[in-house]
């Protein structure tokens, strides 16, 4: 996909991410690198006997990471995205885990001008979708793109 620039979103309109599949691995390497040493992510035998799933789960913080890069990987807002404002009503449904298979539906909520005439914010509903369909984690994200040049 091209870049989009700031003028070339519509409310309403809706994009869809390749899909990932994440390994152990990822996993472990994000806990190690963020110090989210929980059990819950670190322990596979607590969570066999007494965690609140059957495997060790991803920490959210990952679940937004990869959901960040599989929309950057689409090209979408390559050299126009100028930043991410917000992240608001982030809500974590199921848990991720190693093996799942994961995209986002990326859909339009707002758009918006800014008093300066070579950007604007667009306002886009995230839905990071498991390989059965289930929404895992939904979020609203603010970002400010470069409008097209005249």
């Amino acid at each position: 996909m091209d870049a989009r620039y700031f003028d070339d979103w519509r409310v309403g309109e809706t994009i869809e991410t390749m899909g990932r599949t994440v390994g152990e691995a990822e996993i472990s390497q994000f806990v190690s690198l963020g110090g989210f040493f929980e059990e819950l992510f670190t322990n596979q035998d607590y969570m066999t006997k007494s965690g609140p799933f059957p495997n060790r789960i991803a920490p959210g913080a990952l679940t937004f990471a990869f959901a960040e890069g599989l929309i950057i990987l689409t090209g979408c807002i390559h050299r126009v995205g100028l930043a991410l404002l917000s992240v608001e009503k982030m809500s974590f449904k199921r848990p991720l885990m190693a093996g799942d298979t994961i995209h986002v539906r990326v859909t339009v909520a707002d758009v918006q001008p800014t008093s300066k005439p070579d950007r604007g914010i667009v306002t886009f509903d995230h839905s990071v979708i498991n390989q059965r369909g289930e929404a895992i984690m939904e979020c609203t994200v603010k970002r400010m793109l470069r409008r097209r040049p005249s």
